[in-house]
């Protein structure tokens, strides 16, 4: 697998210019069960979405900054690609909607971005790193919460078999394009959450039966031969008991004393 480095992401955002399905992904994200999780969340915590302060890290496209950003936060986006930023930009003016663009190293995040955010996101981001540098990018998410700020940190989940051998075969079959990936799971986290002495935590998932996708064969094939589909779903997702155990997706929730 390739190196995670900015031109590997700047290549990878070159490819993938913004398009259409950008924007389905903002639609699609809506009716998630994830972004339904994280909305009672932040809901039940704060009131509102209205005026907080929030930080996506390592946006790709800013598909959930620009869902709060249309319910009235004041949203940042971190990367340090630039190109990925760029493309984000775009996202956002098709959108009509104000993004603040920083870019920077999320792992050498400088102090005037400290305990400023009421929340720190990211989706997609912590599974590129390896060995210390995985609990590094967690801290990162926490020292830019301001006090009872709430971090959402979501990564592909490592007991979620259909996404374990889609991998296998994408790498197999050398269509993988996005670098190094390592799944975490819970025990993973928890060991994290212990290390930096956060005991105010829990887990939620996407939907499970969302992620058998992952192994239908039709899409698949379609993966392979380049041919456009579409994995969107159209009606609001319900939630199950093995979400957030088994689902593709695991979201570490943590709130800041």
């Amino acid at each position: 697998m390739d190196k995670n480095t900015p031109e590997l992401w700047d290549n990878f955002c070159e490819k993938n210019e913004l398009r259409q399905d950008d924007l389905d992904a903002v639609k699609y994200e809506l009716l998630t069960i994830r972004w339904q999780r994280i909305e009672n969340i932040t809901i039940d915590h704060f009131g509102q979405f209205e005026g907080l302060n929030i930080l996506e890290i390592g946006g790709g496209i800013g598909t959930n900054a620009a869902l709060m950003a249309k319910m009235g936060a004041n949203v940042s986006i971190l990367d340090y690609s630039k190109k990925a930023l760029k493309r984000s930009e775009k996202l956002f003016n098709e959108l009509g909607l104000k993004v603040n663009l920083i870019q920077d190293d999320a792992l050498s995040l400088s102090s005037k971005y400290k305990s400023k955010f009421d929340i720190t996101m990211s989706f997609g981001l912590a599974e590129h790193f390896i060995g210390e540098e995985r609990q590094r990018i967690i801290e990162t998410h926490i020292k830019a919460l301001k006090q009872g700020g709430v971090t959402f940190i979501s990564v592909p989940n490592k007991y979620n078999p259909p996404y374990r051998i889609y991998k296998y075969l994408a790498q197999k079959a050398r269509f993988w394009s996005v670098g190094e990936e390592y799944p975490y799971s819970r025990g993973e986290f928890k060991e994290i959450c212990k290390s930096l002495k956060i005991k105010d935590y829990l887990f939620i998932g996407d939907s499970f039966y969302w992620s058998l996708n992952f192994i239908n064969p039709i899409q698949i094939l379609k993966k392979v031969l380049k041919i456009k589909y579409n994995y969107y779903c159209t009606k609001k997702q319900r939630g199950s008991f093995l979400d957030s155990h088994f689902s593709y997706a695991i979201i570490l929730v943590c709130k800041k004393k």
